[in-house]
């Protein structure tokens, strides 16, 4: 989904879920748990914040306040912006490529829809259909 420098940008020694979604989270009076963790991978820490910040814009919120979010995690406050940026493009390619293999899977659609906008918003207009 990325080019080699594109991907160069996205190593890091985190260990990242890169699943996060309503089903994935469990949230009880004794705690709270990230569950499933089927895509687990290392990468840089800002990257499960990134994907969160993807579903909260599907779930109708702003890519400004989805940010907004994102920023009272150390990872994503310490991350560069442009890496951040690289990431989003990569992202959208990789959700635009799953919701063109699976059609009759609205909600994949609208997950590459929201990072479709998050893409926007941080001014990338680099897509790939």
């Amino acid at each position: 989904m990325g080019s080699e420098e594109e991907l160069a940008f996205l190593r890091g020694d985190a260990l990242l879920h890169t699943d996060i979604n309503p089903d994935n989270l469990t949230v009880e009076e004794v705690g709270s748990w990230i569950i499933d963790w089927a895509w687990p991978t290392c990468g840089p820490a800002f990257i499960d914040p990134a994907c969160f910040v993807v579903q909260l814009i599907a779930a109708g919120h702003s890519s400004e306040s989805a940010e907004s979010w994102a920023a009272g995690c150390t990872a994503w406050a310490n991350a560069d912006a442009k890496v951040i940026d690289v990431f989003a493009g990569v992202y959208l390619r990789m959700l635009r490529a799953i919701a063109n293999r699976c059609p009759d899977e609205g909600w994949l659609m609208a997950m590459a829809e929201a990072a479709q906008a998050w893409a926007d918003h941080r001014g990338i207009h680099k897509t790939a259909l």
